[in-house]
């Protein structure tokens, strides 16, 4: 199934930045692994405050595709003042609608297939 090609999946991302305001999440698209098909797509999310690897990509579940948030393993310690702990949550926040916004784009194109 072409309908999550790279093109598609950066038109995505840059229209949930555009519309939401979210310059500070540090959002890109791999180069890598992107194939055609139903689970292709990696959205890699860097989070300000928590060095931990975060990425978006798509499973199929139950016959459907789900968007899924994957946080790599951490060997460091993380300590978070105030500051850094409302950025990460503000980060998380972000993280959740754009996985929300993700999967309604992807429903939206199964849905007129």
């Amino acid at each position: 199934m072409p309908y999550r090609d790279r093109t598609t999946v950066e038109s995505w991302v840059d229209e949930y930045i555009e519309s939401h305001s979210a310059d500070s999440l540090g959002v890109a698209v791999l180069d890598k692994n992107f194939e055609a098909g139903p689970d292709s797509g990696i959205v890699v999310v860097t989070l300000r405050t928590a060095s931990t690897i975060t990425f978006l990509h798509p499973e199929i579940r139950r016959g459907s595709p789900i968007w899924i948030v994957t946080f790599e393993e951490r060997n460091e310690t993380l300590d978070l003042d105030d500051v850094a702990l409302r950025q990460l949550a503000e980060d998380l926040t972000a993280l959740t609608e754009l996985r929300t916004f993700l999967q309604r784009k992807t429903d939206a194109v199964v849905l007129a297939h």
